[in-house]
């Protein structure tokens, strides 16, 4: 058998084993933050509405890396890893805007939550802005969610303005703990902002 003739059989068995390996299906897992039977109960203006304040939460503006709707694990301190196996189900920063919603309601009691939106505009005492530039699983078996919050008034003043760095172990392994506690991270981040709301009284 000539080498040219070993060459194309190989070249037939390369492109051979190459396509059975593409032709694989991949499988794509999905998480999302909020469980699927909680949701953000839109309140009635009623006499519990008239006697707390409303505070409006704008949609959290993510880093573009984190809006790819991959799940980001740090490698490296300049190294990140976006996952195309391990997807957010759904839009990340409307993922994080209810979760802060359900959170806030349930932890600061003297006040009323809505998510900012126009028809709210004129009947709000205050307004927090979110920016976050982190919501990523570390090398280090921990995740990490960093970013800054503004708390303003209906002028659109300053009151407060507060950076953040909530890091949460992984005890266990896989990508649905690590989720766990990301979500788990954000009742943190509720607790700092419902901290920095009380400058309002």
């Amino acid at each position: 058998m000539t080498i040219k003739a070993i060459y194309k059989i190989s070249l037939i068995c390369l492109l051979a084993l190459l396509s059975n390996c593409s032709s694989a299906p991949i499988s794509v897992n999905y998480y999302t933050l909020n469980k699927m039977d909680v949701t953000v109960k839109s309140k009635v203006l009623a006499v519990d509405k008239e006697q707390k304040s409303l505070i409006l939460l704008s949609p959290v503006k993510l880093a573009d890396f984190l809006a790819t709707g991959a799940l980001v694990m740090q490698l490296k301190s300049h190294q990140l890893q976006l996952s195309n196996q391990h997807r957010w189900a759904d839009n990340l920063s409307d993922s994080i805007t209810r979760s802060l919603l359900v959170n806030l309601t349930t932890t600061a009691l003297d006040y009323n939550f809505e998510k900012n939106e126009l028809h709210w505009k004129n009947n709000y005492q205050a307004n927090v802005n979110i920016s976050l530039e982190q919501f990523t699983v570390l090398a280090d078996n921990t995740t990490l969610t960093s970013g800054t919050f503004w708390l303003l008034d209906k002028n659109n003043a300053l009151i407060d303005k507060q950076s953040f760095n909530i890091k949460k172990p992984l005890n266990k392994d896989g990508y649905n703990h690590a989720v766990a506690q990301l979500e788990s991270s954000l009742m943190t981040l509720a607790e700092k902002i419902e901290s920095s709301i009380e400058k309002l009284k």
